[in-house]
């Protein structure tokens, strides 16, 4: 265990790693002395494949300067003393160990934001726990969050993405050490909690899992979908409304895309819609043939610009253009706070809407269905030459 603690600490540094013993001088000398024992050498040493673990003695004014820092101290030190030594460790990672030290006296002086732990220095034959603490001291370098898979399609700004990265957010400051990563655990556990948690010390990087709570996924789902898919009943009978509701959209959607774009689009029939006649046989002049038929529904999509105006402030003399001038700068100002504006019940945004509805239902049925018999002997008779006279 020995032997494995100190290559953790030797790869976590990538190389050599030098610890500084500081605190009571009674406890750091009985902990160097425990060191010897335990590596079996005369130097506070000792040498492994990934480097070489150094303990040396030092006073608290040069820890910073250390790997990593062992503060000893005696069982009745105080608090003010451990806060004392956390900050002149710097930037150096720290662990403080109680010599002879009850788990009543660890919890007290973790309360100063320091890990504490206890060890008999004197009599200790394992010193592996104290370098197994030490490496939880280190910083922490990198955290993977895993969420569900079906959280993975949903955009950031959903409520339950919203709610994980906030959760997310608001404990990241806290996660200094390798040692912080257990409060991840505790920064969820409503709607979403953490079902496996793992750390590594020596690579100083975590990875936690996500799970959603029974129910997460239906609500979740309605929300999305504007409709109720609170079970998997309701989910099978969605399922079936989008299939149809796929199937459609994927006949139409290219003929709506070219009439966006250039202002006609055609739906080509599907094959299961082509109807085809029993041949005939034809006779022209000397000659015979079998004549062969089809039939078969386009859908021709054509863009319209329905085009509206209304003149709600309108006035004679100096009164109208006082009235009208001032419509222009209100829409200089804001925008869409004029079309907003209210005047006789209705706002300028409502008024030019119902222009809009009133002119897109404006063709007359027997007009539509000259349209429709026109195009079509356009299409079957292959003849482009259109004349339009409008009454």
């Amino acid at each position: 265990m020995w032997k494995e603690s100190c290559e953790n600490l030797c790869a976590r540094r990538g190389g050599d790693c030098a610890v500084a013993v500081a605190g009571g001088a009674e406890s750091a000398a009985a902990f160097l002395a425990a060191v010897r024992r335990t590596s079996g050498a005369e130097e506070p040493r000792f040498a492994c494949a990934a480097g070489e673990v150094t303990f040396f003695l030092c006073e608290k004014e040069g820890v910073a300067s250390a790997d990593a820092v062992l503060f000893l101290f005696p069982a009745g030190c105080t608090a003010e003393e451990v806060r004392a030594a956390a900050q002149s460790a710097g930037k150096a990672p720290f662990l403080v160990v109680l010599d002879g030290g009850t788990e009543e006296s660890c919890a007290r002086l973790a309360e100063t934001g320091a890990a504490v732990i206890s060890c008999d220095c004197s009599g200790a034959d394992d010193l592996s726990p104290v370098l197994d603490e030490l490496l939880l001291s280190f910083p922490a370098a990198g955290l993977e969050i895993d969420l569900p898979d079906w959280m993975c399609v949903l955009p950031a700004e959903s409520a339950v993405i919203s709610d994980v990265l906030g959760r997310v957010r608001a404990v990241a400051p806290a996660l200094c050490c390798v040692r912080d990563f257990a409060k991840l655990s505790a920064a969820f556990g409503e709607d979403v909690y953490c079902e496996s948690f793992e750390a590594d010390p020596v690579t100083g990087r975590a990875h936690c899992r996500l799970a959603a709570r029974e129910g997460l996924f239906h609500r979740v789902l309605s929300e999305e979908c504007g409709a109720d898919v609170s079970d998997d009943l309701h989910l099978m009978a969605y399922v079936g409304t989008l299939r149809d509701a796929k199937k459609f959209y994927e006949r139409f959607r290219n003929a709506v895309a070219a009439a966006d774009a250039v202002g006609y689009g055609i739906a080509t029939p599907a094959e299961e819609e082509v109807s085809l006649a029993a041949p005939e046989l034809f006779r022209r002049g000397g000659r015979c043939g079998v004549r062969l038929k089809a039939d078969a529904p386009a859908y021709h999509v054509i863009k319209i610009d329905v085009h509206s105006e209304v003149t709600p402030v309108s006035g004679e003399g100096e009164r109208g253009e006082q009235l009208a001038k001032g419509v222009l700068e209100s829409y200089e100002r804001d925008p869409a706070a004029l079309w907003d504006t209210d005047m006789f019940g209705k706002t300028f945004r409502e008024m030019v809407q119902e222009g809009l509805r009133e002119k897109q239902g404006g063709v007359p049925e027997e007009v539509r269905a000259k349209l429709r018999r026109a195009l079509t002997r356009i299409v079957n008779e292959g003849k482009g030459g259109v004349v339009c006279i409008l009454l």
